[in-house]
């Protein structure tokens, strides 16, 4: 008998253990900063844990800080975050989603793209987010743009509508509705240069109609 209690005591321990692990593995996924809507092929999404999640067509998988995004070729996503701003991937893209925390500003929202390309619209009111590429980095408040890094780093900004402070370690200048810059390792990013916008986020219609 007494065999049979300390085998129960030990379970009993061993349930309560468990249980402690998940309830912390939640309580450190913390608050869902967005969520991914919809998925022409698949959205794989990597959290911080290393588990995989997959979304295929519309619906609504959390998003969390740290969770890394990736779309395969012929595949593309949309995803929401709580502030309002929308992003789209395009295919052979992927990003990470970070934060910073300033006492005078409070929470930026960051998108760490290491390939691919994205188009963002941060919707109605200032939002605060800065998408970084591996030569330079987009800083936005209010505003519509696509950006795009190629194979060698160069990230290509366009934006569609508002002004986007534009830079890479040698600089920083605004880019304005209707133009398009490019920022390579090691210079300033290019002045704005005019171009036909549509063309450049003709991409995500599918996803967003």
């Amino acid at each position: 008998m007494d065999s049979i209690r300390h085998l129960a005591a030990a379970l009993g321990v061993a349930v309560i253990v468990l249980l402690g692990w998940g309830a912390a593995q939640a309580s450190a996924q913390g608050t869902p900063v967005g969520s991914a809507q919809n998925a022409i092929g698949t959205l794989l999404v990597v959290r911080s844990d290393g588990i995989e999640d997959r979304l295929q067509g519309k619906g609504s998988l959390p998003l969390y800080e740290g969770d890394v995004l990736r779309t395969e070729a012929s595949s593309q996503a949309l995803i929401q975050f709580r502030e309002g701003v929308q992003v789209a991937l395009n295919e052979s893209t992927a990003f990470r989603i970070l934060s910073r925390w300033e006492k005078t500003r409070g929470i930026t929202r960051i998108i760490r793209l290491e390939r691919g390309e994205v188009w963002v619209t941060t919707g109605e009111g200032p939002k605060q987010l800065e998408v970084e590429t591996p030569v330079a980095t987009a800083i936005v408040e209010g505003t519509e743009f696509n950006l795009k890094v190629q194979e060698d780093g160069q990230s290509v900004l366009t934006v569609i509508q508002g002004v986007v402070q534009f830079g890479t370690a040698f600089g920083t200048c605004p880019i304005r509705t209707g133009t398009m810059s490019s920022g390579v390792r090691g210079k300033r990013c290019t002045r704005p240069a005019e171009t036909q916008v549509q063309p450049a986020i003709a991409w995500k219609q599918a996803l967003t109609q």
